[in-house]
């Protein structure tokens, strides 16, 4: 007996889990950049919404972060469906832009931490030490033979800056793009293997 093809037991869509993870981070992707503009544009530093929607925005990347982790964590351990046939260099391209996606959504809560310079509170009741805190953070700026704050702004700059506002946005767009092109142009099943919760 021929045994089935292993893209034969491939399912038709992503797994629940999957789509339910991606759904949250995007989700919470664009929470935090409500916040973040909310606080910039919308309010002053005087205001108690402006620390209010700093806190917010502050445990928002921190969900993100984890969102993250559990991506990577459950991307070789669940089942996906089989690749678009024939059409290898999108798929290539479609891989890229996901591990840089993936890639700079740990790298920006991890500059803000370290950027930032202040305690991190979490839900109102747990409280992370800034990175500044550290007594490995002093030694580093000396051994580097710089200020503490001249080692921390570049990473604030690249999550506040470049990082956030340039980086991501184009990432994201580009992914949406891609997306929109294989259900509306190659007429592709993409949308519905993330997307849908039913069966076709």
């Amino acid at each position: 007996m021929v045994p089935p093809s292993p893209l034969a037991t491939r399912p038709e869509r992503y797994h629940a889990m999957t789509r339910g993870l991606h759904a949250a981070t995007a989700a919470v992707l664009a929470l935090l950049y409500l916040s973040a503009y909310w606080r910039k544009w919308g309010t002053t530093q005087m205001e108690s919404a402006n620390w209010y929607l700093l806190l917010t925005h502050v445990n928002l990347g921190l969900l993100c972060l984890g969102l993250t982790i559990a991506l990577l964590l459950t991307h070789q351990r669940l089942p996906h469906p089989a690749p678009v046939a024939n059409r290898p260099a999108l798929r290539r391209a479609g891989t890229l832009v996901h591990r840089l996606m993936l890639a700079l959504l740990l790298a920006l809560p991890i500059a803000a931490y370290i950027g930032n310079g202040f305690d991190i509170v979490v839900l109102g009741r747990w409280v992370i030490p800034s990175f500044q805190r550290f007594e490995f953070a002093p030694w580093l700026a000396h051994t580097l033979d710089m200020p503490l704050i001249t080692l921390m702004e570049p990473f604030g700059r690249f999550h506040r800056d470049w990082g956030a506002d340039l980086l991501l946005p184009l990432l994201i767009a580009s992914h949406i793009t891609a997306a929109l092109c294989h259900h509306a142009v190659l007429g592709d099943p993409v949308l519905y293997r993330m997307w849908s919760w039913r069966r076709r």
